[in-house]
């Protein structure tokens, strides 16, 4: 079955391509394995999925211990990498702390932090990459407790995150604060590992006891980075999406257009109702930067008409277009599924915008209104050094 974004949806060359030249595509038929990046990146954000499959699992063993905040009213993510998960007690404290801002906005570039991501930068600081001077063994990080953040901005809010129970507390490392009065659930991320790692392995059980040791980190190695096919499957009526794969732009040039196409699978136990759609995934409801005009919605890149089995793959077509920018931009952006009030799955997706691409004139299709928007690939790359700092 394919479901198109709008009515109609018409093919066109883009960018490179109108000037006799083929467009650069991605297509992912199979995942990066969390390994693939110890040597080829310094962004978190490559295992942002997996990670969000973790915490999802996290919140299927422990309902409550994290709980997600949004940013606006003052919170600004800073970054691709950032899983806005703490507390119950820590949000409420955090969000009290940014109402007796005055108006200054939170600059927050971590918060909670998965085995997964943890892995990764021990595995660059061992390797003396990236510019990280320290980070934990996985399983031993302040973040992976679920009451940890990073503030790039942290001499503006010492004082008043210090009113609302949030502290400094690694010495060397001012922009980690930690909500002491939450409690630690560092090791329950480990265990959400290894139970998605026996669900989608069950030939190769390894212990679901939370401790990070050789048999987890060899499974966390040749894990896929963009997530198990069979996440957490605690969500109400056994909803869950994998990716099997997608056609994309890896790079388009300004204001040009371009068809994304994604094959999604049913990966859980339930149907998906007819009416399941592809909305943005934090916060919900924010208008998509990768907006075309035929969109069902500035939030929603398409829904789908029909029902779709367990097991069942659907593919969609959605339109895009890049924004107009004068320099080299890499953008992302986070989408999730949405069957009524349920949200399930997530698809990560990032393009490079070059100027470079249109040199030879003539190449860019105009997009109406220049509103920003982009053309879509797997794996988010963003830098994490761009402070040299302790990772705690």
């Amino acid at each position: 079955m394919r479901v198109a974004a709008a009515a109609t949806v018409i093919a066109f060359a883009l960018g490179a391509a109108a000037c006799g030249e083929a467009p650069e595509l991605g297509t992912i038929a199979a995942a990066s394995t969390v390994g693939d990046h110890e040597t080829t990146t310094c962004a978190t954000a490559v295992v942002i999925e997996l990670s969000r499959q973790i915490a999802a699992e996290v919140d299927c063993m422990s309902p409550g211990q994290l709980v997600a905040f949004a940013e606006g009213g003052g919170i600004v993510f800073a970054g691709s990498a950032v899983l806005p998960y703490v507390s119950e007690t820590a949000r409420e404290d955090l969000l009290a702390a940014v109402a007796a801002g005055a108006g200054r906005s939170l600059e927050v570039t971590s918060a909670y932090r998965t085995v997964a991501q943890q892995y990764l930068l021990y595995a660059w600081f061992q390797r003396g990459r990236c510019g990280i001077t320290a980070a934990a063994v996985p399983g031993n990080s302040n973040h992976e407790s679920g009451r940890a953040i990073d503030v790039s901005n942290y001499s503006a809010w010492i004082a008043t995150l210090a009113d609302h129970a949030w502290d400094q507390t690694v010495p060397g490392d001012p922009v980690h604060f930690d909500h002491a009065m939450s409690p630690d659930i560092r090791g329950t991320d480990v265990a959400a590992f290894q139970r998605l790692w026996n669900r989608n392995n069950p030939g190769d059980a390894i212990a679901e006891d939370g401790q990070w040791g050789p048999q987890t980190e060899a499974r966390l190695v040749v894990a896929p980075a963009e997530g198990f096919a069979r996440g957490p499957m605690c969500a109400p009526g056994g909803l869950a999406m994998s990716i099997d794969a997608i056609d994309a732009p890896r790079v388009m040039a300004p204001r040009a257009r371009a068809t994304v196409s994604l094959t999604l699978r049913n990966s859980g136990s339930m149907p998906w109702p007819a009416g399941t759609a592809i909305v943005t995934a934090e916060p919900a409801g924010r208008a998509s930067g990768f907006a075309e005009l035929g969109w069902p919605a500035p939030d929603r890149p398409a829904v789908i008409d029909a029902e779709v089995a367990p097991g069942a793959v659907v593919a969609i077509d959605v339109e895009v277009v890049a924004p107009d920018v004068a320099v080299v931009t890499e953008l992302t952006e986070s989408f999730a599924m949405l069957a009524g009030s349920t949200r399930f799955g997530m698809l990560a997706l990032v393009v490079r915008v070059d100027p470079d691409a249109s040199a030879s004139g003539g190449c860019n299709a105009g997009a109406a209104g220049g509103g920003p928007a982009l053309a879509l690939a797997l794996v988010v790359v963003v830098n994490v050094s761009r402070r040299r700092r302790r990772r705690s």
